[in-house]
């Protein structure tokens, strides 16, 4: 049997704080492929024959370059697309000048447009480059239009070779021909791919390179536009018959636990007499049937020879490309399995026994298919990976000198192994990472902190890959319970002004903590512990396989969503509970959770869990009385308990005592909310801990104009800004009277009208604002509790009298007779639509059902179909389908129906 070691590179740019990206709305892998309706055939992105030549309208204006530099910088961008010669694309780029010509702009408008954003108006998002945005026909995939946007605000368009020209203070250079060869692979109808080196990577590479195109870049337009002699007209000049020169090889991949189709499984041939980037092209499991087949793959454009076929989860870890890299369809795609070759007859679901790396040889010939690729992913019964991070960004971290560690708190009965620890590294001259050890400690109690001076494994110096992922066999057995470990690497000294390049650098889980915060990423000086701790804003992405003795020993999964709010004489701990599934992935009988426990530790020593309150399956929430003190400062996470007795590994973690404000508690409507002395001016407030809502009360008459804004305080820098939401409710808490999310996810504020009372009501009332992070809230309940950044916000309120208010203005207020249906930010959606609706008391019950729709009526997402008592209810749409799938770019629809009361509202979706 063959043998090859995996080699799959992960990228990521930038030191410390900020990666280079790419953004784009395209919609598979090398090519968009969708489906209108679950019956319909997979449409794929492409222009028509008679679109061709391909009408790009460019405005070279500029900040960095003369306009006639920068207009052949781009033409030569899109000219290198037409180049290929097994494509009959064609495209004919040309400088705007005025009527008939549109002014370029993202807009559609019928012109496909290219042009230089100077103020910055189109990126909110600091890193972005560039993007495109499509307006693709659902029904057949025909492109409508498509524009390009640079950002020249915060990027120097750089045109010089080798080297680029280093950018003024405050912008970052970029080869302007690279960026925009990249975009005009989206503009043509390509997407993300993970080959290291090609072209329509998910970043830039900071050089020339990504101005050439590689074999997966040249084969992923040309399966779009393939010349052919059987074409009306043949072969254009120079051309070659992309079909008859090439092969394919197709095949399925299923999952090893039940024979599911494996959606969104990376499919990559290697070249056995060179296995190179430059000879490697890929698919993606799943895109021709999406979710309705057997996970079909066919990987196009394959010259003759032999090859090894690999699949690879879009994890990020061990590829380039990560399901946040692939849009549409692919949003949402599957990850739970390993790497593996295919490895013909030993083809198996057991994989003790089909080693990952063998494989077979599969022969490609000129136009023809291989065919009967089956994969079957691995498993390992008792087999449990930890890996307590959320998905990660091209976003990298350091220290100077000392470590930075991970912990690992295994909750398995003894004996088990610990197998490996994975983690990725990087350096930017594509040498070794020098890291000067690579140590697995044990957890010293008198600190709290990795004994790094008694370590259980240690390597020195410990070279890590330079652009990839590391797996460190251990093979360590555990023979007592509830053992610590940290997994800790040593940095060298950071050069001064600069980095080294061959300076390591580690993955972290940053921008946005989608699971929440862990608590569980170490930093360390060198020796003592003066500077050590945890880092409280980021997940450093590093994990650890276990093997349990028994296969029956792998635990439920961990429980997800903790959250805490403090009340007047409790706290309240919410959860998400697990499923019926094992750690190691094979299900477990329904009703499998036993109990839920709640556990704590401190920020020092011992740095031990402890249990501190358990509750059976039925419960919903922990409500611990007293609450937890506000020092010292306490790290708390929930566990569950199987009907097997083995405890899960822990869920995320929120923080008690982290800056919380004076006015905790004040966690409830009816449970001693903060009354307010008006005029409220600048009140400072935090959004702590994880989960909280914040509750104020004002007192207010009929007329009176109440006025409450909530406005973070603090710079956001795009990583876990705080996404505050406001609701202003009735005396009784009953009812939510107005609300706001500010539509930009940030600031919310809410100008209200107090109307009239109603039948044996007094003048003068009563009303609690909420205020709260749409992360974690109940609000969100996909979602996970979090430390936004920055916790604090300042607490704005008056109440004007009627007869000095003037008009009686009305913002975000609602009639609580009424049935109210709103969307309530952001729009356009990325990645996700909120919407609230209310059911009035007077009205009683009601079947609701809200939709979403295409633009030409098409279900898309059913979000509500069912009997809701009166009351404030909370709808989110991730832009997938009912399938699951993500959908394009473009206007939907959204469609409440309540009793007699129909709305409808436009959503419109950027990728």
């Amino acid at each position: 049997m063959n043998r090859i070691r995996f080699r799959i590179a992960v990228a990521v740019l930038l030191s410390g704080a900020l990666a280079l990206s790419l953004a784009s709305p395209a919609s598979a892998f090398i090519r968009i492929a969708r489906q209108a309706t679950p019956t319909s055939p997979v449409v794929q992105a492409h222009w028509n024959d008679a679109d061709l030549p391909l009408p790009s309208v460019i405005d070279p204006t500029n900040l960095d370059q003369p306009p006639a530099v920068a207009l052949a910088t781009v033409q030569a961008s899109a000219e290198t697309w037409e180049a290929i010669n097994t494509s009959f694309f064609t495209v004919d780029p040309v400088p705007f000048t005025g009527t008939p010509q549109l002014q370029p702009a993202l807009s559609f408008d019928g012109q496909n447009s290219m042009f230089f954003d100077a103020p910055g108006v189109n990126f909110p998002v600091a890193g972005v480059i560039a993007f495109v945005r499509s307006i693709v026909d659902g029904t057949d995939g025909h492109t409508l239009d498509a524009d390009m946007v640079f950002n020249d605000r915060d990027f120097f368009s750089s045109v010089s070779t080798p080297n680029l020209t280093p950018a003024p203070p405050g912008q970052s250079s970029v080869d302007l021909q690279a960026v925009v060869t990249h975009e005009y692979g989206h503009y043509f109808g390509l997407d993300h791919t993970s080959i290291a080196g090609a072209t329509m990577v998910p970043f830039i590479s900071n050089d020339i390179s990504q101005r050439t195109l590689e074999l997966d870049d040249r084969a992923g337009n040309s399966t779009i536009y393939p010349e052919s002699a059987s074409r009306p007209g043949g072969l254009s000049p120079g051309a070659i018959d992309f079909g008859a020169t090439t092969g394919t090889v197709s095949g399925t991949v299923v999952s090893g636990y039940n024979g599911s189709a494996t959606f969104g499984a990376h499919v990559e041939a290697f070249l056995l007499s060179d296995p190179s980037p430059a000879n490697e092209i890929s698919a993606i499991s799943g895109e021709l049937t999406l979710r309705n087949g057997q996970g079909e793959y066919t990987i196009h454009g394959l010259p003759p020879g032999d090859y090894a076929i690999a699949i690879i989860p879009l994890d990020g870890i061990h590829t380039i490309a990560a399901d946040a890299n692939v849009g549409g369809p692919y949003a949402g795609i599957d990850i739970n399995f390993e790497p593996e070759f295919w490895n013909g007859a030993s083809e198996s679901g057991n994989g003790f026994t089909d080693d990952a790396n063998d494989f077979s040889t599969v022969s490609v010939g000129a136009g023809a298919n291989t065919g009967g690729i089956g994969f079957i992913t691995n498993t390992f019964p008792g087999r449990v990976t930890i890996a307590q991070y959320g998905a990660f960004e091209n976003i990298v971290t350091f220290r100077s000198t000392g470590f930075l560690a991970v912990r690992f708190d295994p909750p398995f009965a003894p004996p088990y192994t610990i197998n490996t620890v994975d983690f990725p590294s990087f350096t930017f001259n594509g040498v070794p990472a020098p890291f000067l050890s690579a140590r697995l400690c044990g957890l010293d109690q008198t600190t709290g902190l990795p004994d790094i001076a008694n370590p259980l494994f240690v390597q020195t110096p410990f070279n890590g890959n330079p652009n990839g992922v590391n797996t460190v066999p251990l093979n360590l057995t555990v023979n007592q319970p509830n053992q610590t470990f940290f997994w800790a690497l040593q940095f060298p000294s950071q050069a001064t002004p600069g980095f080294p390049n061959n300076f390591p650098f580690l993955r972290m889980d940053f921008v946005t903590m989608e699971q929440g915060h862990y608590a569980n990423s170490y930093t360390m000086p060198p020796t003592g512990t003066t500077g050590a701790g945890i880092i409280i804003d980021r997940n450093i992405v590093v994990s650890m396989t276990c093997q349990m003795s028994a296969p029956e020993n792998a635990p439920i999964v961990a429980p997800s969503n903790l959250g805490a709010n403090r009340r007047t004489d409790y706290t309240e701990f919410s959860f998400a509970k697990p499923g019926d599934t094992r750690a190691d992935g094979f299900p477990m009988p329904n009703g499998s959770l036993n109990t839920m426990n709640l556990i704590t530790r401190s920020v020092g020593a011992p740095g031990t869990y402890s249990t501190v309150a358990s509750v059976g399956e039925g419960a919903k929430s922990f409500k611990l009385t007293p609450g937890p003190a506000t020092t010292p400062i306490m790290i708390w996470s929930s566990q569950a308990t199987d009907d097997n007795l083995h405890n899960s590994l822990t869920s995320n973690v929120t923080i008690t005592g982290l800056n919380e404000d004076a006015d905790e508690p004040n966690g409830s409507i009816k449970n001693a909310p903060t009354v307010l002395t008006l005029p409220v001016v600048n009140r400072p407030e935090t959004n702590s801990p994880a989960g909280e809502s914040d509750f104020f009360a004002i007192t207010a008459k009929t007329g009176d104009v109440i006025d409450v804004a909530a406005t973070h305080t603090g710079a956001l820098d795009g990583r876990n800004d705080p996404d505050y939401i406001m609701f202003l409710w009735d005396k009784n808490g009953q009812s939510i009277v107005a609300f706001n999310d500010d539509f930009t996810g940030l600031d919310p504020h809410i100008v209200f009208t107090v109307p009239p009372p109603q039948h044996g009501q007094s003048k003068t009332q009563q009303f609690e604002v909420q205020v709260t992070d749409f992360y974690g809230s109940l609000a969100f309940p996909t979602g996970a509790p979090r430390i936004p950044s920055p916790l604090t916000y300042r607490l704005d309120a008056s109440v004007t009298p009627a007869a000095a208010s003037g008009s009686a203005t009305l913002a975000g207020g609602i009639n609580p007779n009424d049935y109210n249906f709103v969307m309530n930010g952001p729009n356009p959606a990325n990645p996700i639509a909120k919407f609230l609706y209310v059911i009035p008391r007077s009205q009683g019950s009601q079947d609701v059902r809200l939709r979403i729709y295409d633009v030409s009526g098409r279900l898309v997402r059913t979000l509500v179909n069912g009997t809701k008592e009166p009351g404030p209810y909370t709808a989110i749409w991730n832009g997938h389908d009912d399938l699951g799938r993500g959908v394009a770019s473009g206007n939907y629809y959204a469609r409440i129906q309540m009793g007699s009361f129909t709305k409808n509202t436009q959503v419109t979706i950027l990728k």
